[in-house]
């Protein structure tokens, strides 16, 4: 006689082989992600120097800590790499190694070399500019108060030490605000522009870093409408209009033999209609040979 699973165990048994069979799928598409170590934001000393004397103190430290911690989340959010900041790799590499003295047979764990990009963001510029109107009659004040940042992005390949690419984007932000003459709250206007500035400067930076290494493209077509590897927290948005591109040889130079990249010829634009939390749609607007694979550029 057969031995049988009672029916109360199998209903208890089911849900939980079902679940940690999720868990294996996502652990699974986790491990293929290329590792990204993200370094310390850098600011140069004149930004430093503008910061020390700001109406509001804030020092370069602080504005480099509040861009990483922005930043962090914004590359997390494309789903595209498994993100290791520099700042914890210590932490993370002296875990592993007492790991590994108290279980010699553990397999190894965390491995810098493993981390195939590196990415570092320079803040090189800061200004911070205040125009006030005093109206007599109302007894107010109107403050107009412009925060710009001026950001640049450096992504490496780290077996070779290779610069991929290097770009840069100043980013600004005003807000007006009208007050009594006799109040003043220029510290709550500078708090709120700076959140702003840092947080699309982070975000800039993250879809430059995405698609440097992992350039938009196309999955799939079908009659006008085609969908892209991009969705929501990646930088694409609705009524965007992209150009497309087929992507042809490696172009490589004659005398230093170093690869340049792949030579791309226009074939197309599209216009983002629907984005979605993994992918996005867009209604092709000039076809000159749109394929799958194709790849798209602003």
């Amino acid at each position: 006689m057969k031995p049988t699973i009672p029916p109360f165990l199998l209903r208890w048994i089911l849900p939980c082989m079902t679940v940690c069979a999720l868990l294996l799928a996502a652990c699974q598409v986790h491990a293929q992600r290329d590792t990204l170590g993200v370094l310390p934001v850098k600011v140069i000393p004149a930004v430093a120097t503008k910061l020390s004397h700001a109406r509001k103190t804030l020092s370069a430290e602080q504005m480099s800590q509040s861009l990483l911690e922005q930043f962090v989340p914004s590359i997390n959010a494309t789903r595209k790499f498994q993100v290791v900041v520099r700042s914890d790799l210590k932490e993370l590499v002296a875990d592993d190694d007492k790991a590994r003295v108290l279980n010699p047979d553990k397999d190894k764990g965390f491995n810098l070399a493993d981390t195939k990009y590196l990415t570092v963001l320079t803040i090189d510029d800061y200004d911070d500019q205040t125009q006030r109107l005093e109206q007599k009659i109302s007894n107010t004040t109107l403050t107009k108060r412009t925060i710009r940042l001026s950001l640049i992005a450096k992504i490496y390949e780290s077996a070779t030490g290779k610069l991929l690419e290097s770009t840069s984007k100043s980013i600004s932000s005003t807000d007006a605000q009208q007050t009594l003459n006799e109040a003043t709250n220029d510290a709550e206007v500078t708090d709120s522009l700076i959140r702003t500035v840092v947080k699309e400067s982070a975000d800039w930076a993250a879809t430059q870093v995405v698609d440097v290494i992992f350039p938009v493209k196309v999955l799939a077509k079908t009659d006008k409408i085609v969908t892209v590897n991009r969705g929501e927290g990646s930088g694409v948005a609705a009524d965007q209009v992209w150009r497309v591109f087929a992507v042809g040889k490696e172009l490589v130079d004659p005398d230093t033999k170093e690869v340049l990249g792949k030579e791309e010829v226009e074939i197309g634009k599209v216009r983002i209609t629907d984005v979605l939390p993994k992918f996005s749609r867009a209604v092709i607007l000039d076809d000159r040979g749109i394929a799958e694979g194709a790849i798209l550029r602003k």
